[in-house]
């Protein structure tokens, strides 16, 4: 097999990883969300789903370093190796971010209702972003991949707003409050990470550096 076979052979080990970490990555964050917004307690499964999220951006480190030593990449390639680990980071972080929400509620009362409607639009379209984000990776969409940024902002005005509102009309209970804070500082930056996510994809795509529509 000559050695660009498998180069390529690599790249799609890479690609499988990631796959499979998007998978699992939005699984986790669903998870979270929804048993916040139902005052449940998943942070021990949604722990387990994190560290093996953490264990796949290893793997993805491990490979990416493999590849560059046995093969010897060109531009374009590199371009991939790097943005398949910056993603990876990403996905990692969709599953720690996820698993510090999971344990909010046990930590600070166990059960909330203020703000749930506002942890429930915000935590619908950040999951939007995760999937776009996630789609544009798969399928090489540079269009959707610059739809997540736009979608950002609409995430940061309802994030302020929020705690704008939280000022003006705090919950008696402090707990709560800090619950609620808490979280959706949490699903803004799952939301700059589907940011970044989708910046590497352009990255890949076009060689652009940054995240020029923030």
């Amino acid at each position: 097999m000559s050695k660009s076979r498998l180069l390529d052979k690599g790249l799609n080990e890479l690609s499988a990883i990631l796959n499979e970490m998007a998978v699992l990555a939005e699984k986790t964050v669903s998870a979270s969300i929804e048993a916040y917004i139902e005052n449940a307690d998943v942070s021990v499964q949604v722990r387990q789903w994190s560290d093996t999220l953490l264990n796949y951006y290893n793997r993805v480190g491990e490979k990416a370093v493999e590849i560059i030593a046995r093969f010897q990449p060109v531009a374009t390639d590199l371009r991939i190796i790097r943005a398949s680990m910056e993603i990876s980071y990403d996905l990692s972080r969709f599953g720690r971010y996820a698993y510090d929400i999971s344990t909010i509620l046990k930590n600070l009362g166990g059960h909330v209702e203020f703000g749930r409607d506002t942890v429930a639009e915000m935590g619908s379209m950040t999951m939007n972003m995760i999937e776009s984000s996630i789609e544009a990776f798969k399928t090489r969409n540079a269009e959707l991949a610059e739809k997540v940024g736009q979608d950002d902002k609409k995430v940061d005005i309802l994030y302020f707003e929020h705690l704008q509102e939280c000022v003006r009309n705090p919950p008696k209970r402090t707990e709560e409050l800090i619950s609620d804070v808490l979280t959706v500082r949490h699903l803004e930056r799952i939301a700059d990470h589907a940011v970044d996510l989708a910046s590497a994809v352009l990255y890949m795509l076009r060689g652009e550096q940054g995240t020029a529509w923030r």
